[in-house]
């Protein structure tokens, strides 16, 4: 098996997937690659924890917004990999020590990066 189908059958590819085919029934469509590019330049310069804090600030209000899918998106993947539950990623990561954090961290990394891939290789 040759590097590139590997990546496919990742946990973290399927869910940027699905996350990409939910982002398609939403009208916003083309404005979400700039939010998760936004988003993956927050999480290198920031960190976690402000980069969530950013999408939800963003997001407030605005429950159709690309901002608030990506941020649902997000939270979904992270509470499902870390196996905690709870409202939202931030707020776990709010009171969890910096083993988690950091491990999340990678996870939410994983998952932009295979969304950002998917994106740039089907949008023109």
């Amino acid at each position: 098996m040759n590097a590139p189908n590997a990546v496919e059958h990742l946990p973290h590819q399927r869910a940027a997937e699905e996350a990409i085919a939910e982002a398609r029934k939403v009208p916003s469509m083309n404005y979400y690659l700039q939010v998760v590019q936004q988003f993956q330049m927050l999480l290198l310069r920031h960190g976690l924890g402000q980069a969530l804090a950013c999408l939800q600030q963003r997001a407030s209000g605005k429950p159709g917004s690309p901002y608030s899918l990506l941020i649902r998106q997000l939270d979904r993947w992270l509470l499902t990999t870390q196996a905690v539950s709870g409202r939202s990623a931030l707020a776990a990561l709010a009171s969890r020590d910096s083993r988690f954090y950091r491990e999340a961290s990678e996870q939410a990394w994983l998952f932009v990066r295979a969304l950002r891939e998917i994106l740039e290789r089907d949008i023109p």
